[in-house]
């Protein structure tokens, strides 16, 4: 299935994250009390399956007729770059192909039945479009909580399974035909930190002195699977977006007057899109 494009909504680039003056709510971008809705182009777009379905919805943004196909496989934290690789692919004349699945995990386990169905499918047509290059990334936080032989874990014991399983994936994506003689040609986006509480609310809680709502820069259970998977395939140096959302010690809910998060573990997509030049950089194609 293929969906439609909307337009793209043009913001400028802001720099180094940096920490938030005294904001009133309406000064805010977004406003505070639309920033949930902030989730960008392909949320909207219906990119994405219905949690009941298990067919993969392709959604085909910037040049339709290119002869360089780009693919975005992940969930909903591979979605949130899609306003500024939306960007990309129109600036360099890619044909941007989407693969995304809100709440399922990538990595090759065991873990919903549609999650799982879903996943066997989308590989399938992502090979079929034949892509010069595959964008990667997924959520490493709590929901990814696996059942191994009828034993529900802890998060932090289903780590070591999501590794493995994050390694199969991505030496499957690497094997595809139209990459395997090209050399490297997945990248991993690695997953930031989730903020132990909703950045906006906190935010409003505190007009006059919003650096109170800053939280460790720390991944809370270690590195996190997908880059374990990655270093075990030899695909680094991955990108790591907390070079731009946080400073040496400290991850930041706004920067200025723009909104980092548009909850605990998703980025608002005006603060995503306002990254394009630095995403397009660390990709290197």
């Amino acid at each position: 299935m293929i969906r439609g494009v909307v337009a793209v909504l043009v913001v400028a680039f802001f720099g180094v994250v940096g920490t938030a003056g005294a904001q009133t709510e309406s000064e805010w971008i977004p406003p505070l009390d639309l920033v949930a809705r902030d989730k960008g182009e392909m949320a909207f777009d219906g990119c994405r399956p219905k949690p009941e379905n298990i067919e993969p919805v392709m959604c085909i943004y910037g040049d339709r007729d290119s002869d360089h196909t780009v693919a975005l496989f992940g969930d909903s934290h591979a979605m949130q770059w899609g306003p500024p690789l939306i960007r990309l692919a129109e600036r360099r004349g890619w044909r941007l192909v989407t693969f995304l699945r809100a709440g399922c995990p990538v990595a090759d386990v065991k873990f919903e039945s549609n999650c799982d169905q879903w996943r066997d499918l989308a590989f399938a047509d992502l090979a079929d479009q034949r892509p010069g290059h595959v964008i990667v990334s997924t959520s490493i936080a709590r929901r990814y909580t696996l059942r191994v032989r009828g034993k529900l874990l802890t998060r932090k014991a289903s780590e070591r399974f999501l590794a493995k399983g994050m390694t199969r994936t991505l030496r499957r994506l690497s094997g595809l035909p139209s990459l395997v003689r090209r050399g490297p040609r997945v990248k991993l986006i690695r997953d930031q930190v989730t903020a132990p509480f909703l950045p906006p609310r906190c935010l409003a809680n505190n007009p006059e002195n919003p650096d109170v709502c800053r939280f460790a820069r720390e991944r809370r259970w270690g590195p996190g699977f997908d880059i374990k998977g990655a270093k075990r395939v030899g695909l680094l140096p991955a990108i790591d977006p907390l070079e731009a959302l946080c400073r040496p010690h400290w991850c930041y809910s706004a920067e200025g007057n723009l909104v980092i998060y548009r909850d605990s573990d998703h980025l608002t997509a005006t603060f995503a899109r306002s990254l394009t030049d630095w995403l397009g950089r660390r990709i290197g194609f």
